[in-house]
């Protein structure tokens, strides 16, 4: 069981990490005009494949959803076949304007998401088969996958155009392996690990006789409630990007996605972390929401001087290429919002768990507030104050949602008593 939990959390943070690795370097090496217009791309294919996602695995946890059918990988081939759709239409459209790349190969826009797009039911079922070892071995796999294609582009130099359908070509790879893998595990007699052996009767999937008229308007609310969750907060993550793109263009976009790329890092770290003491985490929490001021104020302070220190030392190594800001005053306040909203993005990931195991309702409203915050101040600050207000967003809508998070937390906790 530990070393199943290990894994999750590799698997979480190893993608995160080859991410911010990726990006670090091809900021440095490659056009930021073309590096841009690639990651604005792939923010789009993102956005399409969670608008479709239905979070399938998430319904299969239902008891009398599981009792019923022995996979629900019907669901991955909708989700597939509405991404493909979705972003291969739209990259037409907006490579048009100049501000997306668009493919060499056009088989590229529809083998990214098909193959994507089947992977949704099979990553989260693999963990409950006991393969998260399987899961963070492809994990790790795509994300070395992802610095190595930045490495060749920038070693040969006539691949450069090449750089979205090679991007592409990645997220097709792990969707495959990841469908394949779960093939692999179902054929080989373990298709049902033994905490569902208590569903015998449960009805083996037929394509061709199963009712799926019958079975969506039996459980539309699970299904919509899912799709919902999937929808909105996990392609947001991606939305900001293309929302950077179209008001400050694709160079400042390329500098926008490597703050991203710290601020996934924190992201996933947070969640694992989260996890990993969530047994413990309450009893962490509580003294936390009851220190004085002053103890408050200090490590308020503490922390603005470690995020400073953290952003003097990315500005002495040129972390990223900031020098497009113009003075080193403004490259080092951008490096401080980049930070700071990694920290605050860390934190409300803790906060986040906590939240959802004292009250699901405000769980869900948080959540939306995060996205509708996120995105707004991103848009206004950026058209405001640009690449420097984008950054800010995030940390002001973090801020906003911690707090929230913190006060809630604090009314609910005599409750479980």
């Amino acid at each position: 069981m530990k070393k199943d939990f290990l894994y999750v959390v590799l698997a979480s943070a190893l993608p995160a990490l080859g991410n911010f690795i990726a990006v670090a370097v091809a900021l440095r090496h490659l056009d930021p005009d073309w590096l841009g217009k690639s990651y604005a791309l792939l923010a789009l294919f993102y956005v399409a494949i969670d608008l479709f996602n239905f979070g399938s695995p998430r319904i299969f946890t239902i008891e009398r959803i599981r009792s019923r059918v022995s996979t629900l990988i019907f669901l991955d081939f909708a989700s597939a076949t509405g991404s493909t759709i979705v972003f291969a239409s739209l990259t037409v459209s907006l490579a048009r304007t100049g501000l997306f790349a668009q493919p060499h190969y056009f088989w590229t826009l529809l083998a990214a998401p098909a193959c994507y797009g089947l992977s949704h039911f099979s990553l989260g079922v693999l963990r409950l088969y006991g393969r998260s070892g399987l899961v963070c071995a492809i994990s790790t796999i795509s994300a070395v996958s992802r610095i190595a294609v930045v490495w060749l582009v920038i070693a040969k130099q006539a691949l450069q155009p090449m750089l979205p359908d090679l991007l592409l070509l990645v997220e097709a790879a792990y969707g495959a392996m990841m469908l394949v893998a779960y093939l692999g595990t179902a054929r080989g007699g373990n298709a049902r690990p033994a905490d569902f052996a208590s569903y015998p009767d449960a009805e083996r999937f037929n394509p061709w006789t199963f009712r799926y008229r019958e079975f969506l308007s039996e459980h539309r609310k699970e299904i919509l409630g899912s799709w919902y969750s999937n929808a909105i907060f996990s392609g947001a993550k991606h939305a900001d990007i293309m929302i950077v793109t179209f008001i400050l263009g694709p160079s400042a976009a390329a500098l926008y996605r490597g703050v991203k790329s710290v601020h996934n890092l924190a992201f996933n770290s947070g969640q694992a972390f989260a996890l990993v003491v969530s047994s413990k985490l309450g009893r962490a929490i509580a003294p936390l929401l009851r220190m004085r001021a002053a103890a408050v104020l200090a490590g308020v302070a503490g922390t603005m001087g470690l995020l400073m220190l953290t952003s003097w030392i990315a500005l002495r190594v040129h972390l990223f290429p900031t020098g497009l800001l113009g003075a080193p005053a403004l490259q080092f306040g951008f490096l401080f919002a980049a930070f700071l909203g990694a920290g605050v993005i860390f934190m409300c990931r803790i906060f986040s768990l906590h939240v959802f195991s004292v009250d699901r309702r405000w769980f869900v409203k948080i959540s939306s507030l995060e996205v509708g915050a996120s995105l707004l101040l991103v848009s206004l600050l950026s058209y405001a104050f640009g690449l420097i207000g984008a950054t800010m967003g995030i940390a002001l809508a973090g801020g906003i949602v911690l707090a929230l998070s913190s006060r809630i937390r604090a009314k609910a906790a005599p409750v479980s008593i």
